[in-house]
């Protein structure tokens, strides 16, 4: 770990950490297409507004599982260039099990104010029994959604980015080849893609945690160590909500599109529902790069290694306005 963190070309650690991210990254955007055109495949307009409505709740899922992946990797990242082990142990148990107990609530909460929520995304008579059925199987796998964006992260931090991408890719390879199983062969339709999906990250997390449990010697599953101090609970709030905040203002700003668009029908929210796909393929690419850097510069900011830690950064955002670029003018193209 020291020697890929400290001690490797920048180039080198940089790519070994972000590019299996960034793989994983690519996995869910092929499920997201492939869920997409399962979906679309009903040719019920209906019910593709419906799930469409239904996408910043999946968001809301992944910004909560945010809170402790985002926060807690960071804060440990810091602790492993302080060389805090112990700390850095408890931290990672606390963000594992702290996601399990909040996801749990959220489930409860889902259900509790269903109709609520889903006027508010904006279902209508002709759509509300689609987005109902996914919606529920949704709030119901709440908390293995949540807990599978923990570990992914936590792993990462030791420098184990290839262990975090296995365990994200079989999850999306499975929802995939359930998708339309459930779908179709089962007749299950908006019902069978939610349960496809939390499926998917039920088995994800399993995985993630298995592996975080067989290779981490820092990060931890031992329930007995979940206990921190305040101090360490506000650094992990202070980094995990922003980012939590930066999810949530994207699913707000979809659920206020999709809110407007239901005055012009279905078709409208479908087709949206479409291309805000379209447009998260450009956008995964970019947070996978972003996330895989994060342990790096974590490490090297709590080593205070400030030379290499504003070269990592330097390369980092060059790689991203690049890679920005490039793909704006594809899909202007395109």
């Amino acid at each position: 770990m020291e020697d890929l963190f400290e001690r490797a070309p920048i180039p080198r650690a940089y790519f070994k950490l972000a590019l299996p991210v960034v793989l994983s990254m690519v996995a869910s955007m092929i499920y997201n297409l492939a869920d997409t055109f399962f979906v679309s495949q009903t040719q019920n307009t209906n019910l593709v507004a419906g799930v469409a409505l239904c996408t910043p709740l999946f968001s809301l899922l992944i910004a909560i599982g945010d809170i402790f992946g985002l926060g807690g990797s960071s804060l440990i990242s810091r602790l492993l260039g302080e060389k805090a082990f112990q700390t850095g142990r408890r931290v990672s148990s606390f963000c594992l099990y702290g996601a399990v107990v909040f996801g749990l609530v959220t489930t409860i909460l889902l259900l509790a104010f269903e109709r609520p929520i889903l006027h508010l995304l904006g279902a209508t008579a002709v759509t509300y029994v689609y987005a109902a059925q996914f919606y529920r199987i949704m709030a119901l796998g709440a908390m293995p959604i949540i807990v599978s964006i923990v570990p992914g992260n936590l792993i990462r931090t030791e420098g184990f980015a290839t262990q975090s991408m296995i365990g994200t890719m079989v999850g999306t390879v499975i929802t995939i080849i359930l998708d339309p199983i459930l779908i179709f062969s089962l007749g299950m339709g908006a019902a069978g893609a939610a349960l496809a999906t939390v499926i998917g990250y039920t088995i994800s997390a399993g995985v993630l945690v298995y592996l975080t449990w067989r290779y981490c010697q820092v990060v931890s599953v031992d329930v007995r160590l979940s206990r921190i101090d305040g101090h360490l609970l506000r650094q992990v709030l202070f980094i995990g909500i922003p980012g939590a905040i930066t999810n949530l203002m994207q699913a707000f700003g979809t659920a206020v599109l999709n809110r407007y668009l239901v005055d012009y029908g279905p078709t409208r929210v479908a087709a949206m529902g479409i291309v805000l796909k379209v447009y998260m393929i450009i956008m995964l690419v970019m947070v996978g790069f972003a996330f895989g850097a994060q342990p790096l510069i974590g490490y090297t900011f709590g080593a205070k290694n400030r030379v290499r830690f504003k070269q990592i950064l330097h390369f980092d955002l060059l790689v991203e306005v690049v890679y920005a670029l490039v793909f704006a003018v594809i899909l202007m193209i395109w």
